[in-house]
């Protein structure tokens, strides 16, 4: 009886110990991994500021105003140079289905009319102007 529980014994102490070797190795896996991965998020917690530092840069009026005036040759608005709504002219009238007879026979419109897309309206106002 003996040899057999000792056996038994044996047998779980040397399936523990093999378990903790390979537990202890698969934690360190893991905590190279962990280093890894927090390290890559370092690094792009540094490239985030370094994006945010030229998009500052890249965005301050004073550059951008430059560049309007250089590059595409344009200056601010004067007063004179805005109108009231009452000034823009209205958009001219659809020709009507008589030309050329895109009627059907029993006198509707062969093709719907093409109307402009939903939301569009006039084009905005430039805020500046081109000098020539």
């Amino acid at each position: 009886m003996i040899n057999r529980s000792a056996l038994v014994w044996m047998t779980l102490a040397i399936t523990a110990g093999t378990g903790l070797f390979m537990l202890k190795y698969e934690v360190r896996a893991m905590e190279e991994r962990l280093i890894q991965i927090k390290q890559r998020t370092l690094n792009n917690l540094e490239m985030v500021h370094v994006l945010k530092a030229e998009w500052s840069h890249l965005n301050q009026p004073t550059r951008l105003e430059d560049l309007g005036r250089r590059l595409l040759s344009l200056e601010p608005m004067i007063a004179q140079q805005s109108i009231s709504i009452a000034d823009i002219p209205m958009r001219p009238e659809p020709v009507s289905n008589a030309v050329s007879g895109l009627n059907t026979d029993d006198g509707t419109p062969a093709f719907s009319e093409i109307s402009p897309a939903a939301g569009q309206g006039p084009p905005l106002l430039a805020t500046y102007r081109r000098v020539q």
